[in-house]
């Protein structure tokens, strides 16, 4: 419920409550009126019949001509009188000129008449109704504690209403000579007057009155209460109601407005304060926005990747850094814990970081993004910051260490090739020329004692010795002296299948199955398609050597949004930790007759081709080989 409507209803019912209150307390008042009128009319009427009754009595009767028609008093002694003219004269006592009176004013008197009535009565016209039992009972009740004096009521008779009233007669001295033989004395209850009034009238008039008063309050009700409330809207509701607007269009960020109210009462004062706080609010929060806007610049422009988490790892706030480096969008990053980005087992700390608090970590990790790589990091950790009522707070700097690495490992390789060169020149001048004589040698010694059983049995291992030391020669020489790829636009699965089918027969030969999950929705590929042959037949062959007799050798392809996912599975006896780091190292085997380079070979051509790697190992179980392979050489993978 609005102000407004509050405010009209307390109006209408606080108007309502009061105007009614008032009419109901005229129409009481005038029911008292009208009551106190009927009541004096009564009062009257049986004064002027005690006033008769005086009167009679104080004369011990009256007499009156008897015409036809009047009777006698039978209850008299001598109730006749003969006079000198021959007229008779018949006496009327109190008592019987008040029944005569009664009897008459109920033919004359319109609007009222009266009754005498008396609990012990001689006239059976004098026998009292309902009512006037009970008022004679109520006065003989009352005489002792001189009580009530009078009695009265509004009855309904047939279908007209009455105010009736009854008022005690009492024995007076002039009474005994009638009626002393029926024991009553001075001061004794003789009976009553009761008096009829018709109210009919004043019931019409009630009605007319209730009806006017019923008008004259809703008119009342309406104009006040529309009267108040125009008042109370002009000075205070509509303030009220552009205050209220006004608070609203700064919970909308609105600020560049002023509030104009020129009252100068209670509401004046509120809407000066609200215009101060206004101000103040618009200020503050434009400096919020310039300082808000300048850290988000420096946060947004800073060259690592930088993110604010809770104390359990919820990011808040990160930049587009951030997002670039995992590959995951903003609304989704935010929804992630940050611990479970990062490989928690395989911290390194570092400790050159220094920092004034000791809730700070500076350590190197890798990173897990949205495609499933892992990028090497260094992250500078720093807790107990507070932002938005937000408690224990951390900043969190994340550094990309992907080209340091690249450039670590180049420097690595470079070493390695400088070395290898130099000793491949060596091999080229010292080794494949006796190696040369020696294989000529031993093709003569065969023409001349290849019919010799002995000769025959040492001759395949000499043979495949010397055959031995010329592979890897050429293998030393192929490594140290690399060639410059020339890329083409290539179909991945195709170089795939080609390279199957070398392999395919010593495939069959170990009795492995192969299987093939190939995606036939992934785009042409920058390659050169000879050494991503050698990629893809060196890492089957080690495959083929790591399952032995049998096995199943899998090989998935999957596009992705840059570039292409390729895993190789065998189910061989996979490579131990310890080996795992030392796989791609030059002259590094553990088959007996490997030559160390098949890998390291891979591992160059992959790098020529911008490509990133990623071998998972279980002993036992198995050996994974990912490659990521882009689209185009301009783009890293």
């Amino acid at each position: 419920m609005n102000l407004t409507t509050k405010v009209i209803v307390i109006i209408v019912a606080t108007v309502t409550t009061i105007i009614s209150l008032i009419f109901y307390l005229l129409i009481l008042r005038f029911d008292r009126q009208i009551e106190q009128n009927y009541l004096s009319t009564a009062r009257a009427v049986y004064k002027n019949v005690l006033i008769t009754r005086q009167w009679i009595s104080d004369y011990n009767g009256v007499y009156v001509l008897k015409r036809p028609g009047v009777s006698t008093n039978p209850f008299l002694e001598n109730p006749e009188l003969l006079t000198r003219t021959g007229d008779t004269l018949t006496l009327r006592n109190p008592a019987m000129a008040t029944r005569e009176l009664s009897e008459l004013s109920k033919i004359m008197g319109g609007d009222f008449s009266f009754h005498m009535a008396s609990l012990k009565f001689l006239n059976p016209a004098n026998k009292p109704d309902l009512f006037e039992s009970k008022a004679l009972a109520i006065f003989n009740d009352s005489l002792s504690s001189h009580g009530l004096k009078e009695f009265y009521t509004i009855e309904k008779i047939g279908n007209h209403a009455y105010f009736r009233y009854f008022a005690p007669l009492f024995t007076r001295e002039s009474c005994l000579s009638c009626h002393s033989k029926q024991g009553y004395k001075v001061g004794d209850l003789r009976g009553g007057i009761s008096i009829l009034l018709t109210i009919d009238d004043f019931k019409k008039a009630k009605q007319e009155n209730l009806s006017f008063f019923l008008k004259s309050a809703l008119f009342t009700i309406i104009f006040l209460s529309s009267l108040i409330f125009v008042a109370l809207r002009r000075s205070v509701i509509r303030p009220l109601r552009r205050i209220e607007n006004a608070a609203q269009r700064i919970e909308r960020g609105e600020y560049d407005f002023e509030l104009n109210i020129p009252q100068r009462d209670e509401i004046g004062k509120l809407a000066n304060a609200f215009e101060n706080m206004r101000k103040k609010i618009r200020n503050y929060t434009a400096q919020l926005k310039s300082s808000e806007k300048k850290y988000r610049s420096l946060i947004e422009n800073s060259p690592e990747a930088v993110a604010i988490i809770d104390s359990e790892g919820h990011i808040l706030e990160c930049n587009s850094k951030l997002n670039h480096l995992t590959g995951y969008k903003a609304t989704r990053l935010k929804s992630l814990n940050f611990y479970e980005l990062i490989d928690q087992e395989n911290r390194r700390k570092i400790t050159s970081f220094t920092s004034n608090t000791s809730d700070a970590e500076h350590f190197e990790t890798e990173l897990f993004t949205a495609d499933g790589l892992k990028i090497p990091v260094e992250i500078y950790l720093i807790r107990g910051f507070s932002l938005d009522r937000k408690d224990d707070l951390s900043f969190v700097y994340v550094r990309d260490l992907s080209e340091r690495k690249k450039i670590e490992h180049y420097s690595i390789q470079t070493e390695k090739m400088v070395a290898l060169g130099q000793i491949s020149s060596g091999i080229a001048h010292e080794i494949r020329n006796p190696l040369f004589a020696l294989n000529n040698n031993l093709d003569y010694l065969k023409k001349k004692f290849g019919r010799e059983q002995t000769f025959r049995e040492i001759y395949p291992e000499l043979k495949g010795g010397i055959e031995r030391i010329q592979n890897i020669v050429s293998a030393i020489l192929d490594f140290a002296r690399p060639h410059q790829p020339e890329f083409k636009r290539m179909d991945i699965n195709e170089i795939i299948n080609k390279s199957l089918l070398l392999v395919k027969k010593q495939s069959e030969k170990l009795s492995i199955s192969i299987e093939t999950q190939l995606d036939a929705g992934i785009p042409e590929v920058e390659v050169d398609p000879h050494q991503m042959e050698q990629v893809f037949i060196n890492l089957f062959l080690n495959a083929f050597a790591a399952m032995g007799e049998s096995g199943t050798l899998t090989i998935q392809t999957r596009a992705l949004s840059s570039f292409v996912k390729i895993k190789i599975q065998d189910t061989g006896r996979g490579i131990s930790p310890e080996d795992l780091e030392r796989i791609f190292e030059p002259f590094y085997s553990k088959t007996p007759d490997g030559t160390g380079l098949g890998l390291a070979i891979v591992q160059r051509v992959l790098e020529q081709h911008h490509a990133r790697y990623q071998v998972v190992s279980e002993p036992y179980i198995g050996t994974k080989f990912y490659v990521y392979l882009p689209y185009k050489q301009e783009q890293e993978a």
